[in-house]
């Protein structure tokens, strides 16, 4: 038979053991730091990401050191398609979805950095947006498209399959042909 939990005998009804507070007294909620008010996630205090760094800060700028190049990701994206990467496991279908989405927005940050530099600030949506003003109408419905379809992909949906073989050949296809168009952008 099972035990029946109630209120008189010191144990909490919903499983916990203890009495919700820690032996300094304070009330706990079963989450590292103090909380609301005290450090982020990571112990690091709330707000102190550093000088200059924000959510989206590896979109920023030209490829560096530590960011490869568009053509980098590509070469990735078909070492994964090839199947040479085996340390992906089941994840190396969104893996290349990621990196395909990451290389498209690349590219259209490389076209903000030459033409409009200011809204490479931008949320990416805001930046389709204004892609219709600088590259086109059909070029910017491909890219927002090909983006929509690859952040879809990229992320993992309980009653959904990972992306095809034939779907992630597509998109890569679509990508090295998008970054080609915009490249070809002139103010």
């Amino acid at each position: 038979m099972s035990e029946r939990r109630g209120a008189g005998d010191g144990k909490q009804g919903n499983g916990k053991q203890g009495n919700g507070k820690q032996s300094n007294g304070k009330q706990s909620n079963g989450r590292q730091g103090n909380g609301r008010y005290g450090n982020g996630r990571h112990g690091k205090p709330k707000g102190d990401r550093g000088q200059g760094s924000s959510k989206r800060e590896g979109r920023r700028g030209p490829a560096g050191p530590d960011r490869p190049s568009f053509v980098e990701r590509l070469d990735a994206v078909d070492r994964l398609l090839a199947g040479s990467v085996t340390d992906a496991g089941g994840l190396w279908s969104r893996a290349t979805a990621w990196i395909l989405r990451l290389a498209l927005e690349q590219s259209v940050d490389e076209l903000w950095l030459r033409i409009a530099p200011d809204l490479v600030r931008c949320p990416m949506r805001a930046q389709l947006l204004a892609l219709r003003f600088f590259a086109g109408a059909e070029a910017a419905a491909q890219v927002a498209t090909v983006w929509a379809a690859l952040s879809r992909a990229a992320h993992h949906h309980d009653y959904e399959l990972a992306p095809s073989v034939t779907e992630l050949r597509r998109w890569r296809e679509q990508t090295a042909r998008i970054a080609t168009e915009l490249a070809g952008v002139t103010m």
